[in-house]
């Protein structure tokens, strides 16, 4: 991308009272805390009445009277999965971020395949299994190594890298802690790359994520950002770094697409040794931590993260 993202914040604002939803039912709920925070200050920072709702592990909340738009900075169940967007919408308040079918569809990495695989967009093969209870008398589907995920989780909670055989049964006991499926792909080599898009399908700097040690988990998402090295490869200055990013936004614009993204989100993508581009997920609701991606990739497009937030609540719908 050479061109910076315009996000400008407008002079006339549809809205000035937002509420930011926060906290919620899932295992995410501490970082979405602290993703609401952040994007509450941020808001209030370009000017907004911004107020920090936190929604009980109940999935209860309430709204400060007179709010007029929401930011759900919910990750994980019901909030990535389309239960507070139904909720909102059967309030009539227009809110940040996709429909409730397309947060579904986003959340369920089963779900998710499939719409990817209508679409055209290369994914990883594998498949979803419901395996015996505790695994430990199924065999890995395929050669190792393998990836295996629980469907319903984000933050790569509940995922483990299988590459050899007395890993396997733990990292479908890992995966059945939370639900009876599992989804289990072949891993690919390579490199690790993610691109946030705005709007329809507008592409932010492709990010490449380098774990010094491991891979990329929870930890290192979230409170090992000096273990990570977050590079820009558009920035390098070879004509076939610059062409692999050319197809990674292409693929990445076509995963959003065929899963209704809208507003913002952000799609995973594994790069392979010989440039093939995989797409693994869309998150329907990146994180807006100091650690996460999705502001990274806005500062180096040379929008600060308080009009970036600015540019999603006029957007709200």
């Amino acid at each position: 991308m050479n061109e910076p993202i315009s996000a400008p914040v407008p002079e006339r604002r549809l809205f000035r009272k937002v509420a930011v939803l926060m906290g919620g039912p899932s295992s995410e709920r501490d970082v979405s805390i602290e993703s609401g925070k952040s994007v509450a200050a941020a808001l209030r920072e370009a000017g907004y009445d911004a107020s920090e709702v936190l929604v009980g592990r109940d999935r209860r909340f309430e709204l400060p009277a007179g709010t007029e738009a929401v930011f759900p900075a919910l990750h994980g169940e019901w909030g990535e999965d389309g239960g507070a967007q139904a909720e909102l919408e059967a309030m009539g308040l227009p809110y940040v971020g996709c429909r409730p079918d397309a947060a579904r569809v986003s959340f369920d990495k089963t779900l998710t395949r499939e719409a990817f695989a209508r679409a055209g967009v290369p994914i990883p093969r594998g498949g979803t299994f419901f395996p015996p209870a505790g695994g430990a008398a199924w065999a890995p589907p395929a050669p190792l190594p393998l990836v295996v995920k629980p469907p319903r989780q984000g933050s790569s909670v509940g995922v483990s890298i299988v590459r050899e055989e007395a890993q396997w049964a733990p990292a479908v006991e890992e995966a059945l802690r939370y639900g009876p499926d599992v989804v289990v792909e072949e891993f690919i080599p390579g490199r690790e790359w993610t691109v946030p898009l705005l709007g329809d399908g507008e592409p932010l700097p492709v990010v490449e994520i380098r774990p010094r040690t491991g891979w990329y988990d929870f930890g290192a998402k979230y409170s090992d950002d000096a273990g990570t090295e977050y590079v820009f490869p558009e920035d390098s200055a070879d004509p076939a770094e610059r062409a692999l990013c050319e197809r990674a936004r292409a693929v990445a614009v076509a995963a959003y697409r065929a899963v209704g993204g809208r507003d913002f989100g952000r799609v995973d993508l594994r790069v392979a040794p010989d440039g093939g581009v995989f797409a693994l997920e869309n998150n329907a609701i990146p994180g807006c931590t100091a650690h996460s991606l999705l502001p990274k990739a806005a500062a180096r497009a040379g929008v600060p993260f308080s009009a970036l937030c600015a540019r999603l609540v006029e957007g709200a719908s």
